[in-house]
């Protein structure tokens, strides 16, 4: 299985591994389905930012 972008931003930071963990599942997994955009972990938030903002 190959690496994505978010696969290393969490594998990098235990702050962005922990904040993905608190999202809820809806979020998770539009991000997974955009994962290979999430480069680092301000563009994890960003993104996680425009889902919530999206459903509200």
């Amino acid at each position: 299985m190959t690496s994505t972008n978010l696969d290393r931003v969490l594998s990098a930071s235990e702050t962005a591994k922990i904040f993905y963990g608190s999202l809820p599942d809806y979020v998770r997994g539009a991000i997974l389905k955009n994962s290979d955009k999430i480069t680092d972990e301000e563009a994890l938030h960003r993104f996680a930012d425009s889902i919530m903002h999206e459903f509200t």
